[in-house]
């Protein structure tokens, strides 16, 4: 399995990588992109199976890429998980219309992430 972690905070990127590393196991792919232009970069070249995505980002926000990824019949199997400040009602539901598939509000906590995967059955 292939998962992108996409976020400007190389913290937050480094985080997400550990975790998911552990709770996935060390033989899946992780990559990692700074902006939403580099993630889509990264989609032409790769088949990715789950997204973790920012939604403020510079270049290119994490809506627009939602908004890239599902209109790519492509890309119509990669899941993506909003790991995000904007967790306003109004927010979550826009995402979740737009084919977002799972939504995390930061801070977040390790069961937290684990469990927002879980949630999509794809261990």
């Amino acid at each position: 399995m292939t998962v992108l972690i996409v976020d400007d905070s190389k913290i937050i990127r480094m985080l997400l990588t550990n975790v998911l590393t552990n709770f996935l196991g060390g033989h899946n792919i992780f990559l990692e992109a700074e902006n939403g232009a580099v993630a889509m970069q990264y989609m032409e070249n790769h088949k990715v199976d789950l997204m973790m995505l920012d939604w403020n980002m510079p270049v290119m926000s994490g809506e627009a890429v939602v908004d890239a990824v599902r209109s790519n019949p492509k890309y119509k199997n990669t899941r993506i998980i909003m790991a995000t400040t904007e967790g306003g009602r109004e927010d979550v539901l826009r995402m979740i219309k737009k084919g977002v598939n799972g939504y995390l509000v930061k801070p977040f906590k390790e069961p937290n992430i684990i469990k927002a995967v879980e949630a999509l059955r794809i261990r």
